[in-house]
């Protein structure tokens, strides 16, 4: 049996930093790779595949989740918001600036999912 038919498309409309989006995805798709693969949203990172660092973070519905633990089909409907949402235009959120200006970056990788756990 085809992988196509095992796992049939499915319809999902989700919000995106304030942006409608339509898709269809494999049930089994993680949001994470939604973001990253489907919109071109990379600044979510994928870190540990475990749910433990916080890479991942985006905000569900105004929540943070790790984007790792939850399937896009289970967002549709949602409002998402990703690090590349939380800056004003040119402007940096203000958690974004406190880690610019003090230099809370270590490698900065994990950078993102810190900032969207704090604001």
């Amino acid at each position: 049996m085809a992988a196509e038919a095992e796992h049939p498309a499915v319809p999902i409309r989700i919000t995106v930093n304030g942006r409608k989006h339509e898709a269809l995805v494999e049930p089994r798709t993680l949001l994470v790779y939604f973001l990253r693969e489907h919109l071109g949203l990379t600044g979510t990172h994928v870190g540990c595949d475990t749910s433990q660092c916080g890479a991942c973070t985006v905000h569900l519905n105004g929540r943070a989740v790790k984007s790792c633990t939850i399937l896009a089909v289970q967002a549709n409907g949602a409002d998402v918001k990703t690090i590349e949402g939380v800056a004003n235009g040119d402007n940096f959120h203000p958690v974004q600036e406190g880690f610019r200006e003090k230099h809370g970056l270590q490698c900065g990788y994990c950078t993102p999912g810190m900032i969207m756990t704090a604001v």
